[in-house]
């Protein structure tokens, strides 16, 4: 023992002991991490030392590891610490009570809560399967064996209670313990491998009923067996199931083990009477973790399917051999580095990698008994805690600097471990309002010894197969030593994780750790690992495409097919048709009207008045000359039309159609123009260089001022000549022109359709609103192509019918693309070529394009954006800039010839947002993308729509995606509405095509598919969601409805119990949470409630109201009052009854004591 007046010789002595060195290879001057001391060794001192007296923490023996400085340090702060003590209790007394119930440890009830199937990631029990293959084992031996374990440690014949207690069966009725024989010795080697996976199948990942240790023998040929040994966590941790299988390989060996003095039970009361005392350390540790709720993390944001997953998990394993393992640890040892952190470092590296946030919250579950009594360390139980890491690697740039950022986290968090991670998880849920975990764990079991001591291997075998999961886990990575060396293995929950992903993650993992113990300079390397290398070839082949650019400019090809085939139509008009030459003539004149106004090649001009087939030959003139066409709507309101006109340095306006916008500039009116054009003009159209200018679209900025993105001819030719090849579009096609020309979907239906020599069909701005209208032209016209929004063809396709069969051709893109809307209009026009396109004005209309050749899966919710465009190149990288890997979203990032120039009179935006990287310009979209492992490109949301919910940082794209997989739902609008004086409220608006689809189902069904953070708490149900004049969904619309909704539903507020029985519940959830005027619509868990709190609210039911079949698992799924007592109503064979017994507890609560008492002698007496 150390004491505060301690030399350092006492302390060197005990550090080689926990070493196992001798006393002379510890150097008290010497970096102690260097020789060997790990944080799970340096937290064991710490606690040690405190429980004497000492006043030392993990954090300030981990800053100065060396045995000077700690002997300086216990001489110094000796008398710091209050000397912790535990009733001790006498043998009888304490086994007179050892069957008695007792109550959970933490991680029990944590494991325990987490079997229920309605948790988050619940429905599964911790358990731990291990195979070993070895020589024959004798099943009478092995059940003499198993019989003295379970008699040797009682909480291998515990049973879980359904009020979350547990109790242990006496020895003497537990009854033999049973062990499985299955005889495949007369099998082939086929058949013997197919019936062992058999077995793995059913036991690996069974919940045991009633037993929490299993045993079966499977006999092999050869003379040999394999051991299965299935362990229930909940009864026994890691550290525990060490112990069983020496104690057992020592019994069926026939050795006679000492008998312990003391229990697990024992062991409950000892801790729970310390926790009743003053624990000073215990209540700062929870004032430091109450200050950090607010900026607490999220868990990594790793790639998922959004499926609920399954109850099974898979493991991933690596060994590292005694020379990997000697040179990592020798490394990180010499820069300061415990080996376990080496190991937590690269683990967190590779989240960080896969995560869409390089901060997050790591799970680190500690392995710690208190030294309450000499046989404490030979006990089987649940002697688990854990800590919560705050892992930051933003701007941690090198392995070296990694590791010291998750070591120094790992001693902030250790110095305040003395409240525990699962009480901090608990309040950090209060604090939110909703139920958070860490699901993501990394288990050290270094400095604990071989996973297996010689003796288990030597008489059962070699370990052949091991998996671990647990409740709320998705990733448990862990180290651990086995055979000489490191085996790192990753227990993982199936069906989460997209396909590939946590294969390309682990390998990132181990390739990591072999560079760090290979080389020196790996730990100094900057920036992060490389992409894996399939991936890099699969997106280097989708990003080569390429296509020989034509060297014209946008109106080359007009003027060409006038020349080749002037007779044929070029526009329909509700003003009147127009051939190729005729369209040229009034293109000419429009030069003409220009040069004599002055307009000179590079000048601006803007194109205003509502939308006509007047504004084609206006464009086709203004880029003849060299100009550049800048358009401006009848719908602009004046003091914007002003500033575009402004910041767009416009030198003259053409003035289109019979409306105009009353500002002050310099015009030409086109009608003027035409009227008084010669019949034949002279084509003096002037040589445009591609590169030059074509024109200027001013979109929203997110200031409050458009901005003016400026396009070049190449630019735009780029999707034009596309688009043109790619579906063939010729001389027979017609298109119908839509969108307004401040739409650059209006760049394809003029440029591609008068270039490939067909003709252009107008909608008017008279019929621009009316979906009917443009059924009728395409009927009339035996339109071929649309560029359509998908907003236009939602509202297309509800008026279409049997007017759209001529349709060959659909590019759409700009917003989600429902499969619905594909099927429907294939089933309208048989011949259709539909794509799905990716685009933004700044890479002119379209940068990728999936094109639908097959049937959509049923499972996709909108087409994915697809692969670049010829000539383009496209990457999704992180907030460091790094590509990220298949499935991770990142922020969209295209490159090459289909690029704008930049922001009209903006540089400083146009720096922000056109970067250069690896020698040429990328153009920053701002949509969230992720790439599949085909190279296909899925839009995810937008950049500008993450939003925080209850703490958690959530993509609202995401939970539209989410509400669209929900059957019977169509679109789905999300929201976060601000609520004056409260927290943001998360809510929905949702186009079903059931009327039967409530709110309250969507939510229900919604629970199944997300985290309870991302359930909208407001959804609204309506016919239809609106759309722009663009055709995208109106969100500004439907966000300021869902505000109206919000602020409606904010104003009943409380309801007040009805009934005894919902009386009598409000009681006791305002006497478990302290809080006052709790209404029965009241969510338990967003007023503070959690697992263990409701754990007792079930107790309290159960024994006050005499409801001996409530479950924890019916407040999880019904979580408010009303729909409890509504449950609890319909479990009765005898109604009303509750009610009156409800009213009996409230009487009875409402007595003063001696009422009480007075009550209890007549009811003696009676």
């Amino acid at each position: 023992m150390v004491h505060a007046s301690a030399r350092s010789e006492d302390i060197r002595a005990e550090v080689a002991d926990l070493l196992g060195v001798d006393v002379d290879a510890v150097q008290p001057g010497s970096n102690l991490v260097g020789q060997g001391l790990d944080s799970i060794r340096i937290m064991t001192l710490a606690g040690r030392w405190r429980r004497q007296g000492i006043a030392v923490d993990f954090a300030t023996l981990a800053e100065t590891p060396t045995i000077e400085a700690w002997a300086r340090l216990v001489s110094s702060g000796g008398n710091g610490a209050e000397q912790q003590t535990f009733p001790e209790g006498s043998g009888d007394a304490e086994r007179s009570g050892e069957h008695e119930p007792f109550s959970l440890a933490p991680m029990q009830h944590a494991m325990w809560v987490g079997r229920h199937e309605n948790q988050q990631l619940g429905g599964v029990a911790g358990h731990l399967y291990v195979e070993f293959d070895g020589g024959p084992i004798d099943a009478q031996r092995l059940r003499a064996a198993a019989a003295a374990l379970a008699r040797r440690h009682p909480m291998l014949r515990v049973q879980f209670l359904p009020d979350g207690t547990q109790r242990i069966t006496p020895a003497d009725q537990s009854g033999d313990f049973p062990v499985g024989v299955e005889d495949l010795r007369s099998l082939s080697a086929a058949e013997v491998e197919r019936r062992l996976a058999a077995i793995r199948d059913a036991k690996s990942h069974q919940q045991l009923d009633g037993a929490v240790f299993e045993l079966a023998v499977t006999l092999l040929p050869g003379n040999r067996s394999r051991l299965h040994v299935d362990l229930d966590m909940q009864a026994a941790d890691a550290m525990s199931y060490r112990t069983l299988m020496a104690d057992l390989a020592a019994l069926y060996r026939g050795r006679d083990l000492p008998e312990l003095r003391y229990t697990y039970r024992r062991y409950r009361h000892a801790i729970e009477g310390q926790d009743t005392g003053p624990q000073p350390a215990r209540e700062n540790a929870r004032a430091w973790w109450a200050q950090r709720l607010a900026e607490l993390p999220d868990p990594p944001a790793l790639p998922s399917t959004g499926g609920r997953g399954s109850n099974w998990s898979t493991r991933r394993w690596h060994w590292l051999d005694p020379e990997t393992r000697d040179a990592l640890f020798a490394r990180a040892q010499a820069r300061g580095i415990t080996p376990a952190m080496a190991l937590a470092a690269g683990f967190a590296n590779t989240l960080a990698r896969w995560s869409t946030t390089s901060r997050f919250l790591l799970n680190v579950p500690l392995f710690g008994r208190q030294p309450v009594h000499p046989d404490v360390d030979s006990l089987v139980g649940d002697f688990t805690s854990s800590l919560l890491l705050d892992v930051d690697l933003a701007g941690a740039d090198t392995a070296i600097a990694r590791a010291q950022v998750v070591q120094d986290s790992m001693r902030t968090a250790a110095a305040h471990s003395a409240y525990p991670g699962l009480s901090v998880l608990r309040d950090l849920s209060r604090h939110r309002g909703t139920q958070v975990l860490a699901p993501v764990v990394f288990t050290s079991a270094l400095g604990l010894g071989e996973l297996f001591s010689r003796d288990v291997t030597d008489q059962f075998g070699t370990p052949e197969w091991i998996i671990s999961q647990g409740p709320q886990v998705l990733l448990d990575a862990q180290v651990t030593e086995f055979d000489g060396g490191i085996l790192v293995n990753w227990d993982v929950r199936e069906g989460i994780f997209p396909p590939g992903v946590v294969e390309a993650m682990f390998a990132h993992h181990i390739d990591e750790l072999l560079r760090l113990a290979s080389a020196d300079d790996a730990w100094d390397a900057p920036g992060r690992a490389a992409l894996p290398e399939a991936q890099r070839a699969v997106r280097a082949a989708a990003n080569a495409r390429t296509a020989e650019p034509s060297g014209e400019a946008l109106h080359d090809g007009f003027f060409r097919q006038a020349e080749r085939q002037p007779d044929a139509p070029a526009v329909f008009a509700s003003t009147g048709d127009l051939s190729y030459a005729q369209l040229r003539d009034q293109a000419l004149a429009v030069a003409a009207a220009l040069r004599a106004a002055g307009i000179a090649a590079g000048d601006t001009v803007a194109v205003m008045g509502p939308k006509t087939a007047e504004q084609i030959p206006a464009l086709l003139g203004i880029l003849s000359v060299g100009g550049v066409y800048l358009p401006i709507g009848v719908d602009q309101p004046r003091d914007r039309a002003q500033r575009i006109l402004e910041f767009g340095g416009v030198s003259l306006a053409l003035v289109c159609g019979e409306r105009r916008l009353s500002v002050p500039v310099n015009e030409v009116v086109l009608a003027e123009v035409l009227r008084d054009a010669p019949a034949r003009a002279e084509n003096s159209c002037a040589r445009v260089d591609p590169a030059e200018l074509a024109y200027v679209l001013f979109t929203s900025g997110s200031t409050g001022e458009p901005k003016g993105v400026e396009v070049t001819h190449d630019a735009a030719m780029n999707t034009v000549e596309f688009i043109g090849r790619h579906f063939e579009i010729g001389p027979a096609d017609r298109c119908l022109a839509l969108s307004t020309l401040e739409g650059d979907i209006s760049v394809m239906d003029v440029f591609v359709t008068l270039r490939t020599g067909g003709a252009v069909v107008v909608v008017d701005e008279t019929q621009r609103r009316d979906p009917d209208a443009w059924a009728r032209l395409i009927d009339t016209h035996r339109v071929t192509v649309l560029h359509f929004m998908p907003g236009w063809l939602e509202m297309l396709i509800e008026v279409g019918a049997g007017r759209l069969s001529s349709v060959r051709v659909i590019p759409t893109g700009g917003d989600w693309v429902r499969p619905e809307v594909v099927r429907r209009l294939q089933a309208e026009a048989p011949n259709l070529r539909f794509a799905g396109l990716g685009g933004a004005t700044e890479t002119p209309v379209h940068n990728t394009i999936f094109e639908v050749t097959e049937a959509i899966p049923e499972a996709w919710t909108a087409l994915p954006f697809g692969v670049p465009l010829p000539n383009n190149a496209c990457r999704v990288v992180d907030d460091t800039g790094a590509d990220c890997p298949d499935w991770v979203p990142g922020e969209f990032w295209v490159s090459g010839r289909g690029i704008a120039r930049g922001y009209r009179g903006r540089p400083d935006l146009t720096a922000e947002r056109f970067v250069e990287h690896d020698g040429r310009i990328w153009y920053r979209t701002g949509d969230l993308v992720r790439y599949w492992p085909d190279g296909i490109l899925e839009f995810v949301g937008r950049a500008d729509h993450r939003v925080k919910i209850s703490g958690y940082r959530v993509e609202l794209g995401e939970i539209e995606t989410a509400l669209r997989r929900v059957p019977g739902v169509r679109t789905a609008v999300a929201a976060l509405i601000a609520v004056s004086g409260e927290s943001d409220v998360l809510a929905a608006q949702v186009c079903t095509d059931a009327t039967s689809l409530t709110a309250e189902r969507i939510r229900q069904s919604l629970g199944n598919l997300v985290p309870a953070h991302m359930v909208p708490r407001d959804i609204t149900v309506v016919e239809r969601i609106g759309f722009t004049d663009a055709g995208k969904l109106d969100r500004r619309a439907v966000t300021r409805e869902l505000e109206a909704a919000v602020s409606r539903s904010q104003r009943p507020g409380h309801r007040a119990p009805s009934t005894p029985l919902e009386s009598a519940l409000v009681m006791i959830v305002c006497d478990l949470l302290a809080r006052e005027n709790v209404g029965v619509d009241d969510d338990f868990f967003a007023l503070g409630g959690d697992s263990v709190l409701a754990t007792q609210a079930v107790a309290r039911i159960r024994a006050w109201l005499d409801a001996p079949d409530v479950m924890v698992a019916d407040i999880f799924a019904n979580r408010t009052v009303s729909a409890l007592a509504t449950v609890l109503n319909a479990a009765e064979d005898e109604p009303g009854r509750l009610d009156q017994v409800a009213e009996l507890y409230l009487e009875v609560i409402g007595m003063d004591a001696e009422s009480v008492l007075a009550a209890s002698h007549e009811s003696t007496k009676l």
